[in-house]
């Protein structure tokens, strides 16, 4: 997007404010960045990285303009662009920058201010669009996350994945089993040196599960307005059958039927069905009401949404993937830590590193999965001990109700971009490649305005471990997001809050934060101004759909002419 060339330093540092201007020329300034540089160069290897960098720039610029960039939405972006620019660094390594040249990149950051402010800030115009599309992937910033699995953990498909553009292998810890992570990241490493890309690997842990239990015969019909029994098994011969619903009796489901009170809603297979309870008749016996009935099976997972569930974050079997992950070499660059609620889950992580003493410079960063109200709530602190993030849209989407998905994911990228972390995107961002072997406009208009919002990275599930098409879910992934970069200038002003040549900055925007994610569903379709087209034909032009369809919400119909 930016070439370090483009930006003239000289010539851009004397249109700042005389005072700001003798203090960056200063040598007492030049030595000042090199004590901040010290500072955050915690292990003393002369260079930054990550969020370090992002926050020695932060106390080496010029106050005034340190706080235009906090307040703006977008500020981080700009040390995006400053740092990929300054440093000529492509998709194949993490740019970083030296001692020597921190005062230079500082005062190269300044100058990207100024040259965005003044270039950038034209009136868009709709022949944009028909710029040419954006072909040369080795300018693409954004990462690819392929999570692995049949479809692609295969010595023939691990070289296949690298070339068709993924960034990040995910392991996922779910699924490991059978010496299958023992064979496949030793070929991650050996390919990614084979063909020359810098490929790292998220190590991701289960985290606790909650699923109801086994059928006593055919699948149980829970019909709306009915009140059943929901409890905890009392033994082997309990199990689910019509007017009870039983879980096994794991450590992490008795405090879930534990932390239950009564107006509780509990969500069962991702939201299909949904019980109310009504009465608590002990610590691990419920009677709930069924708000959204279905035909219930085995095994299905049960959420929670209003329940900060009183049991660690880390199961038995996570402690024992996390040991594992941590002792191999070379080690992976990230884990995961499932259904983050607060701080203490990352600490307990942190703990198992202290416990197997393993150096500073070999953890990997620790990445939490935002996939409950309450890490909304507890946002400053989980952010506080990680060095990543992911907003885990599957299980958000079942707890905080699909509608509001989309703001709770703008509202954790930038404020975690803020705090300098690294950011992925996920869940069925190109779902339909699955079976499909392009994605549909929808899913690239989704990853374009994740890579808008700010993400570092978007993320492939079950497209890339169990699809039909998993290089090519790469290379959708990968071109959507190199587009997004190269317009990603056009909708976003880099700091317009800074005084520039003497003219009024603008007025600051209200302050957002995570918690405004919270806020209640909106019901009132009265107030709905947004107009729904319904296209008509066999499924919805009968005279019995017309009335429904109407009830339903549409506003207009659409006669297809064809």
């Amino acid at each position: 997007m930016y070439q370090r060339e483009d930006v003239n330093v000289g010539k851009l540092l004397k249109r700042l404010p005389k005072a700001v201007r003798s203090k960056v020329q200063s040598k007492e300034y030049l030595d000042q960045c090199w004590t901040i540089f010290k500072k955050y160069d915690a292990f003393q290897r002369e260079k930054l990285e990550g969020s370090s960098l992002w926050k020695a720039l932060l106390e080496a610029l010029p106050e005034s303009f340190a706080q235009a960039i906090l307040n703006n939405q977008y500020g981080w972006s700009l040390q995006q662009d400053s740092v990929h620019a300054f440093t000529g660094c492509g998709r194949d390594g993490e740019p970083a920058v030296s001692f020597i040249k921190f005062p230079e990149y500082v005062k190269f950051t300044l100058a990207l201010i100024l040259h965005k402010y003044s270039v950038h800030s034209q009136v868009l115009d709709c022949k944009m669009a028909l710029k040419p599309q954006e072909l040369d992937h080795s300018k693409r910033k954004t990462k690819v996350v392929a999570s692995l699995g049949p479809a692609s953990w295969s010595e023939e498909m691990i070289p296949k994945m690298i070339e068709a553009g993924t960034d990040i292998f995910r392991l996922n810890c779910s699924h490991r089993r059978g010496g299958d992570f023992e064979r496949v990241y030793p070929l991650i490493r050996k390919y990614s040196k084979l063909l020359g890309r810098r490929v790292e690997c998220l190590g991701d842990l289960q985290g606790p599960k909650f699923r109801v239990g086994e059928l006593e015969g055919e699948p149980v019909p829970l019909i709306e307005g009915e009140v059943v029994e929901f409890g905890i098994c009392k033994d082997d011969n309990d199990l689910i059958k019509p007017g009870r619903i039983t879980m096994k009796p794991t450590k992490e489901q008795l405090a879930l039927v534990k932390a239950c009170k009564v107006g509780i809603d509990l969500l069962i297979e991702d939201g299909i069905m949904k019980v109310t309870v009504v009465e608590k008749l002990s610590d691990t016996e419920l009677k709930v009401k069924i708000i959204r009935g279905g035909k219930l099976k085995a095994r299905k997972g049960v959420n929670v949404p209003d329940c900060e569930i009183d049991c660690a974050a880390l199961t038995e079997k996570d402690i024992e993937d996390a040991e594992y992950l941590l002792q191999l070499d070379p080690p992976v660059e990230y884990i995961c830590v499932s259904f983050a609620q607060k701080a203490q889950d990352l600490q307990e992580l942190i703990d198992i590193m202290d416990r197997l003493k393993v150096p500073a410079e070999k953890r990997p960063k620790i990445c939490p999965k935002i996939e409950k109200p309450q890490a909304l709530t507890n946002i400053e602190g989980i952010i506080e001990k990680s060095q990543a993030l992911m907003v885990a849209r599957g299980d958000l989407g079942v707890e905080l109700e699909l509608e509001r998905v989309p703001f709770a994911q703008k509202l954790l990228i930038a404020r975690a971009k803020k705090a300098g972390l690294f950011v992925i995107n996920a869940t069925q961002m190109v779902e339909s490649m699955i079976e499909n072997p392009v994605p549909t406009r929808a899913e690239v208009t989704d990853l374009q305005n994740a890579v808008f919002d700010g993400a570092d990275a978007v993320m492939l599930s079950g497209e890339a471990a169990s699809g039909k098409f998993p290089c090519e879910a790469v290379m959708a992934e990968a071109a959507a997001s190199r587009e997004a970069e190269s317009v990603k200038h056009r909708l976003q002003q880099a700091c317009p809050f800074v005084a520039i040549d003497g003219h009024m900055p603008l007025r600051p925007p209200k302050a957002v934060h995570c918690g405004m994610a919270l806020k209640r569903q909106e019901t009132d379709h009265s107030k709905r101004k947004t107009k729904v087209v319904a296209s008509l034909g066999p499924a919805s032009w009968s005279e019995e759909m017309i009335p429904k369809m109407i009830e339903a919400g549409t506003d207009i119909f659409r006669l297809n002419c064809s």
